[in-house]
């Protein structure tokens, strides 16, 4: 499902126009990648689980070139659905 089919179908569900839905949507996604960024997991009842997981900087060499390169650290989230399918 894209952003804009998601927008689409909250607004179709609910009895908010499609502004309020886009903004309740910004402002969730602002809230998990922020969560995320603190380390921290965000769980919405019904839903599931974004889990954050931060991953260390690291360093490798191209073996061709011979150059050394420095990866930085990184977060990603990872979801965990709580709907049973």
């Amino acid at each position: 499902m894209t952003h804009k089919e998601l927008l689409s179908e909250i607004h179709k569900k609910s009895k908010l126009d499609k502004s309020q839905v886009s903004a309740l949507v910004s402002a969730l996604n602002r809230l998990i990648a922020e969560e995320a960024v603190a380390g921290n997991s965000v769980e919405i009842d019904g839903l599931g689980q974004f889990v954050s997981h931060r991953h260390p900087q690291y360093v490798k060499t191209n073996e061709e070139t011979g150059e050394t390169i420095l990866y930085p650290p990184r977060i990603s989230c990872r979801f965990n659905s709580s709907i049973k399918l």
